[in-house]
């Protein structure tokens, strides 16, 4: 089995590495069955899509996660919670007004409706390996230029969107993946939580390395 493990900053996984008993800069290691690629991604859109593009084109996997951190934009998902982001809405470009922002698909710069865009956004219908991943509470995410924000910025995104977490570089890997046609999980473990105004990134860290361990060992 060939697998690409994603992620935006190589310290993010040092605890996995070191389980695994290879270092931060390893880019190909054999666990038990598994041949593993690692890909360090940046945390920007533009860059993660132009790695993930170049990755996905020059090799084939069986599969493909992406490991990192999140802002939950919803009170039931603590400090500490791993999820599983099934679906990703660009909040990337557009016009922002006073109480609204509008977004790619309301000024018709994308097409909601054309492949890998669906109902506005870009969705994950992988059901591979799916027993490995079902713990995990399956979520929806707002990639954004500009995180977190005034809380009224805050308050505007969690009314107009139906969401729960919000990441710098999600569809960079949606967009990728699904271009690709190949069996994706974006995995988030959250650092901060914006309405329960609360934060830890080292237990953010320390459960997404654990629980990513766990997934490999039952792949």
């Amino acid at each position: 089995m060939k697998i690409l493990i994603a992620f935006s900053d190589k310290e993010h996984l040092k605890d996995f590495f070191d389980m695994l008993e290879c270092t931060e800069d390893t880019k190909s290691f054999t666990y038990k069955h598994i041949d593993l690629d690692f890909l360090e991604t940046g945390y920007t859109h533009f860059e993660t899509a132009y790695h993930m593009g170049i990755a996905l084109h020059s090799k084939s996997y069986h599969l493909v996660l992406f490991a990192g951190l999140a802002n939950s934009l919803n009170t039931s998902m603590r400090v500490g919670d791993l999820v599983n982001v099934i679906k990703d809405i660009p909040y990337l470009t557009g016009i922002q007004e006073e109480n609204e922002f509008k977004d790619a698909y309301e000024l018709t710069w994308l097409d909601r409706s054309k492949f890998p865009h669906q109902r506005g956004a870009f969705i994950n219908m992988s059901n591979s390996y799916f027993n490995v991943f079902l713990p995990y509470m399956k979520t929806a995410s707002l990639s954004c230029s500009s995180l977190e924000g005034t809380e009224e910025q805050v308050k505007l995104k969690i009314a107009q969107y139906p969401i729960h977490i919000e990441t710098s570089n999600g569809i960079g890997f949606h967009y990728a993946c699904l271009s690709k046609k190949l069996p994706f999980y974006q995995l988030r473990s959250i650092a901060k939580n914006l309405v329960l105004k609360n934060e830890d990134k080292e237990l953010a860290l320390k459960n997404l390395n654990l629980h990513l361990k766990d997934i490999i060992d039952l792949l």
